[in-house]
């Protein structure tokens, strides 16, 4: 796609406040990579010594930055979010033709729209319904009685076991797993099991229950959804999930929830809406999360979070506590050196003989 430069800014609610706005554009880049046709953007001033160097036709500036010369300036009130719009326009999705592959596998009793599309290894199980222009790329799977809503994308090798239920406008990425088996299991004693030396075993919780995926969730790779025990496991509409993170059963997202890679949500774990939580942090089971809560990178939370509550470290505490205690620990050894060299010297004042151990 190709737009002018006058032409993008309309279409971006933006103003073009110097440069030619005749310029046709036709792709998006960095500053430094890119050419005189290329819209690039810059959010941060720490970056803006960037343009000076660029080749680029046109940038997107907020209102806080000086016009640089050399290039048109189109003026928009966030850059960040122009653009996001700005690559939807001049880059947009190639989607696949609808269709279905002659190699997919369909059950039975299958529904899938005449404008979806489904490549080829996908399985389709029985009763699996799938909405209006959603595309099912090769080698993914379907479960039976699956319920795909419409504009889906469903990217090659995600799996969706049976019964999952997933709303429109849902992305899900390459190795993501949504409905297996959460990690259930009950000790069972084994008769005679005391000469074995083996008094017990794990007897499997058969885990009966679902997993829902509302409206307009994007799901990374390789991340796992388990499905509840006996009801439902739930992703609030517009909750952002990155790679690799770990949904353990029974668990409740809120709505438009942010989560970052490696995060790991114990089960019956409750997220209340635009709850942010940053890479690699844990959350005990049963722990609430209140909304707007934000939980630091390889935070451990074990109890429960208040709305609004900004938490790091492990064991979490208070993001600002954390930020004067987790500067001192590399202090630690000099500090109990110090104390120790205290304890002799009050001793030796008071006199006292107990010798103070290291």
């Amino acid at each position: 796609m190709t737009f002018t430069v006058s032409d993008l800014a309309a279409r971006l609610g933006g103003t073009v406040v110097s440069g030619d706005g005749s310029r046709v554009l036709t792709g998006v880049s960095t500053p430094a990579h890119a050419g005189p046709s290329d819209l690039i953007f810059i959010a941060s001033n720490e970056r803006r010594d960037e343009l000076r160097s660029s080749a680029a036709g046109a940038v997107l500036l907020s209102e806080d930055f000086e016009t640089p010369g050399g290039m048109a300036v189109i003026r928009v009130p966030q850059a960040s979010l122009a653009m996001a719009q700005a690559v939807d326009l001049l880059v947009p999705v190639a989607r696949r033709p609808a269709g279905i592959s002659a190699r997919a596998i369909l059950g039975d009793d299958v529904d899938i729209a005449g404008s979806a599309s489904v490549g080829p290894g996908c399985c389709i199980g029985d009763r699996a319904r799938v909405g209006d222009r959603t595309e099912i790329r090769a080698g993914a799977t379907v479960g039976a009685d699956v319920v795909i809503g419409d504009d889906c994308l469903i990217y090659s090798g995600a799996h969706i076991y049976d019964g999952v239920r997933i709303g429109s406008r849902v992305i899900l990425h390459a190795g993501a797993v949504i409905g297996a088996d959460g990690f259930g299991y009950v000790p069972e004693p084994i008769a005679d099991g005391q000469s074995t030396g083996e008094p017990f075993r794990h007897r499997k919780i058969r885990q009966i229950g679902t997993v829902v995926i509302e409206d307009d969730v994007e799901i990374g790779a390789n991340t796992t959804i388990d499905r509840a025990m006996l009801h439902e496991t739930r992703v609030g509409r517009g909750t952002k999930i990155d790679n690799q993170v770990m949904v353990g059963h029974n668990c409740t997202i809120g709505r438009h929830c942010v989560i970052v890679s490696q995060v790991g949500l114990s089960g019956s774990v409750e997220l209340g809406d635009y709850v942010t939580i940053a890479g690699q942090a844990g959350i005990l089971h049963h722990v609430k999360i209140g909304d707007h809560a934000v939980i630091g990178s390889q935070a451990g939370v074990t109890r429960d979070v208040a709305p609004g509550a900004r938490l790091l470290g492990a064991p979490a505490v208070d993001s600002k506590i954390a930020a004067r205690a987790l500067p001192i620990i590399a202090h630690l050894p000099e500090l109990r050196r110090l104390v120790r060299s205290l304890e002799r010297r009050v001793a030796a004042l008071e006199g006292d003989d107990t010798t103070v151990t290291e």
